[in-house]
């Protein structure tokens, strides 16, 4: 019998998220009987694939690891490659159904990992953008423009519980908030903006949510086409809504500077 490796939080990133080879990381408990199962049925494909992939177990009694992929039931296995989680079972699979995860997982086929990764910073940016105009509605003094921001503020809610629901579909269950590269930029408090600065941000925010939802459209990997292109085309009017206002601000300003020295009127209608 090959000894699968138990690997501790000290030594994860290095020996999961930095490995040269595929990793299938189960995660059990020394006292569940059924984890004992799933250890049987990883010893068999052990036999086939020790060349092909590392094969680790993860003590969830001693690790905190496991939080961070969400792990709920025991025995879960997840799949890694190049430092990403490419996949998981949950529901006590069959040493067949293993088998078919590994061979897609060698084969450089993760299913949906690509989408899901863009739907991820999809789903931070989202969230940031609700926040943003959250802000900007609770703010403003001019009515209309309050009731624009808080319809925007409502749609962008919207997109993201949508969103969330696709998450299962797309992947490895509930959706959690994270700060990736895409992302930390965007991922701030609005209250350490001023409401222009807030208004420019939520201008870059949509801009880079289009682009990316573009980019899912033409994933093959993406379940519902039909709700990418309703989201696209929402995404574009919230952004040619938002740069329509710094427009007016940005003439506002200009006009106001020319005519008089006094408080700039522009700032009734953005700012408090």
């Amino acid at each position: 019998m090959i000894q699968v490796v138990e690997v501790n939080d000290s030594q994860f990133d290095v020996i999961v998220l930095k490995s040269s080879l595929p990793v299938l990381l189960e995660c059990a408990s020394p006292e569940c009987i059924i984890c004992k199962t799933m250890a049987s049925r990883i010893q068999e494909v052990i036999k086939e694939y020790s060349s092909k992939l590392i094969f680790l177990r993860l003590n969830i009694n001693e690790s905190k690891k496991w939080k961070d992929y969400d792990v709920r039931v025991i025995p879960t296995l997840l799949y890694f490659k190049s430092g990403r989680l490419v996949g998981r079972q949950e529901n006590f699979p069959e040493i067949e159904e293993i088998r078919q995860q590994i061979s897609r997982l060698i084969k450089g086929e993760p299913k949906k990992a690509p989408v899901f990764a863009d739907a991820k910073i999809v789903l931070d940016l989202e969230v940031a953008a609700a926040k943003f105009y959250k802000y900007l509605f609770s703010n403003v003094k001019n009515g209309k423009t309050k009731e624009k921001f808080k319809l925007l503020h409502e749609e962008t809610v919207l997109h993201k519980e949508l969103l969330q629901k696709k998450s299962h579909e797309l992947a490895v269950g509930v959706y959690n908030p994270c700060r990736t590269r895409e992302t930390e930029a965007f991922c701030v408090k609005p209250q350490s903006f001023s409401l222009v600065g807030a208004l420019k941000m939520v201008i870059k925010i949509e801009a880079k949510l289009l682009s990316l939802y573009k980019k899912l459209k033409t994933n093959e990997n993406f379940l519902d086409k039909e709700l990418c292109v309703k989201l696209i085309r929402e995404v574009s009017n919230h952004l040619k809504v938002a740069q329509k206002e710094m427009r007016f601000i940005q003439d506002k300003e200009f006009m106001t500077a020319m005519d008089s020295s006094e408080y700039p009127t522009w700032l009734n209608k953005v700012l408090d």
